[in-house]
């Protein structure tokens, strides 16, 4: 006899049955709508360190404009520490202060004021070191020369001094040293002193001696080639007489270039005369003193104090000297050599 679960209906039955039920949970599943997700709490805060920020600053997109509710990643500055010290690039410097030069004052006078000049000047020492240059070179510190016109012969100029006729004051002895020292030079014809020598005319040959110089050689290179002098007297500019202070100054600028490149220190004059009817000569010929920083003899000034300012009012022209003017010249040119001597040897100053 078979059971109830044998029954035909109730095997085919029973499968249908499961089989319904097992559809319709299936279709109720699949028509239902997905429930929300759960809402998601916030992580709690948890201190993040400078390294943490650092390793997350390169990990995490940085905010931008684009996206104004992005929070800006600050990465903290780790304080210095004695274990970690700022580098010394860090530390603010203050700025070098800025060097405040004082140049130094120029003291010496204006040439514009060549009139108001002392008539015996004082020596630099620019001219100190163009004279011991000289002496390097071999020239010779017992000589001087002259540059000049009639006015610088020696029987007008310097030549008493080769005799024992000069009387000096009381109070200017000293100068009987320097008359030694030179002696020998007072009275010697220059080869650069002639009737009518001019800044132009020293450079011809045609104005050389030629009983001493040779062929071709210019009265200023036979000078020199002859006596080797560590001093030089410039008197020139009496006869410039159709020419001006600036023309005058171009070739005494070659006459000072030459003394000083052979050896001497040059020392300029100013003439007693207005040859040239605004005293230009003279002006220039100071100008060129500052300039090359060398000793001027305002002889000029030395004779102003004299009847028609040392002039020979017999004279039909006006620059030719009194004889009074020539002793001055003499006198003051003295002076003039024993200051600059003294100086340049670092002697004491009488």
């Amino acid at each position: 006899m078979r059971s109830w679960k044998d029954h035909k209906f109730f095997r085919w039955g029973g499968r249908a049955l499961l089989l319904c039920v097992f559809l319709l949970v299936l279709l109720l599943t699949a028509c239902t709508a997905d429930d929300p997700a759960p809402a998601t709490l916030p992580p709690p805060e948890v201190a993040v360190t400078p390294a943490d920020a650092q390793t997350r600053s390169q990990v995490e997109p940085t905010a931008t404009t684009a996206d104004p509710t992005a929070a800006s990643t600050v990465t903290p500055t780790q304080p210095a520490t004695e274990a970690s010290p700022l580098p010394p690039t860090a530390t603010p410097r203050p700025p070098s202060p800025t060097p405040n030069y004082t140049p130094t004052p120029d003291t010496r006078p204006d040439p514009r004021t060549w009139r108001t000049w002392p008539v015996i000047p004082t020596v630099s020492a620019r001219a100190v070191e163009i004279y011991q240059q000289g002496l390097a070179s071999g020239s010779d510190p017992s000589t001087f020369s002259i540059i000049g016109d009639c006015q610088s012969e020696p029987p007008v100029f310097f030549g008493i001094y080769a005799t024992d006729r000069y009387i000096l004051p009381e109070s200017e002895q000293y100068l009987q040293e320097t008359i030694a020292h030179f002696q020998g030079n007072f009275d010697r014809q220059h080869t650069t002193v002639k009737n009518g020598l001019s800044v132009a005319s020293v450079f011809s040959p045609l104005w050389a001696p030629k009983d001493v110089c040779q062929a071709g050689e210019t009265p200023l290179e036979c000078e020199f080639r002859l006596y080797q002098p560590s001093i030089v007297f410039i008197n020139l500019g009496t006869n410039w007489k159709d020419g001006d202070g600036f023309s005058h100054a171009v070739r005494l600028r070659e006459v000072i270039d030459f003394v000083i490149a052979h050896g001497a220190l040059p020392i300029l004059s100013t003439k007693g005369d207005n040859q040239e009817g605004d005293d230009s000569i003279n002006l220039t010929t100071a100008e060129l003193a500052y300039e090359y920083d060398i000793p001027l003899w305002n002889y000029w000034a030395s004779i102003q104090y004299l009847p028609n300012h040392g002039l020979d009012k017999d004279r039909t022209d006006s620059n030719y000297l009194s004889v009074a003017a020539w002793d001055e010249r003499s006198y003051t040119g003295l002076r003039v050599l024993d200051r600059v001597w003294r100086t340049v040897n670092d002697m004491e100053i009488p």
